[in-house]
Formats: structure tokens, sequence, C-alpha cells
């Protein structure tokens, strides 16, 4: 897939996949009101751009388009936390999580958490 969403993009996808449902444009706009006050034409221009890269498809409905995405949520995140992964730490878990601990952005009680979800995993694939 590897496809890459600007932050705006980002935005209006998680609003089409909060909703769980195809939206209008104006229903979008309506939706990002509490973020950012987008012009309709603003807003046009990103869910074309959007349906440009496959992560929409766009249905008629009556004189409305409506915008429903094409790829998951939990897709998309994994996806961009491989490239993520791949860029910045060489595509090594190990090395990600170690700067994560040095940075002091992973807390003990989270390695704890960590480490019980990794064994549960490992159980599971090797059971």
């Amino acid at each position: 897939m590897a496809i890459h969403l600007s932050g705006a993009e980002q935005q209006i996808m998680r609003q089409i996949w909060a909703a769980g449902r195809p939206l209008t444009c104006e229903e979008l706009r309506q939706r990002l009101a509490g973020e950012r006050e987008w012009k309709t034409t603003t807003v046009l221009t990103f869910l074309a751009r959007l349906t440009e890269k496959g992560m929409l498809c766009v249905t008629k409905q009556g004189r409305a388009n409506l915008y429903a995405a094409r790829i998951s949520e939990a897709a998309y995140e994994g996806e961009e936390s491989a490239r993520f992964l791949e860029e910045m730490h060489g595509g090594s878990v190990k090395r990600m999580i170690a700067a994560l601990c040095e940075s002091g952005r992973i807390e003990p009680g989270e390695l704890e958490e960590l480490r019980g979800w990794l064994e549960a995993r490992r159980q599971r694939d090797e059971g």
C-alpha cells in the first residue's frame, strides 16, 4: 500500500473511520468544525486527493457524493507504522523500543504491559 497522508488528510480519514459509514462533504465539514473551519472547496480538494490515493471511494446519492473508506484505519496505521519503523529505525523494533526507553517515553509499567502482551502473543502463535 505505502500511502502516506498529510496531517489534514489524516484528520479527514479519522472522521470517516469514526463515522463508520460514508459521509457527504457537508457532513464531513460539520464533523471537522470543532478542529478546523474549512471551506467546502478545501474539503472537496482533500477528498479528491484521498480518492486519487485510493483511500476513498465515491458513490453518487442524488446530487451529493458519498465518501467511504477503502482502507481500514487499522490497515493504514499498520502500514504507516511499518514505514516509520523502516525510516527511523532501519526496520528494527528493538532499536525503536530502545530509543523510546532511553528517551524516557516508556514508563516502567508500560514495559511490564508490553512484556505481558508479547508473552501472550508468543503463546497464541505457538499454540
